[in-house]
């Protein structure tokens, strides 16, 4: 039984590991949000069954806010354009955090991978 768990979690560690080589991630989103970001998109594809997908995933800050005050926070409003060739879909994602790292992490939190938008993209990739 040990043999048969131990192999199943090496081909789970092997498939997620080859499934993020296929996911570009632009430069333009923090490395913090980034390394939340890469599992929640594996997680994504795994479900749909399109692990082997290649995707790239992009980000273009639509609204940012500084609160007022002494404890100032930073709120960002950020469309995830996540596309494979011909299909593409952007996700709009919230954030607040004391610094705009934390807004991306707070906002790429609230990216769900098995939210129904998420799920209507990787039916998408069908094709």
């Amino acid at each position: 039984m040990k043999k048969i768990l131990a192999i199943a979690a090496l081909i789970f560690a092997v498939t997620c590991a080859w499934a993020q080589d296929n996911i570009s991630i632009s430069e333009s989103i923090p490395k913090q949000a980034a390394d939340i970001l890469l599992p929640r998109l594996v997680q994504m594809l795994e479900a749909g069954g399109k692990a082997d997908t290649p995707l790239k995933v992009e980000a273009d800050v639509t609204d940012r806010m500084e609160t007022p005050g002494s404890i100032s926070q930073t709120a960002l409003t950020i469309d995830l354009i996540i596309s494979s060739g011909e299909v593409a879909e952007t996700f709009t994602i919230k954030g607040v955090g004391d610094t705009e790292a934390d807004a991306w992490v707070s906002a790429v939190k609230k990216f769900l991978p098995r939210s129904k938008n998420a799920q209507i993209f990787v039916e998408k990739l069908g094709f």
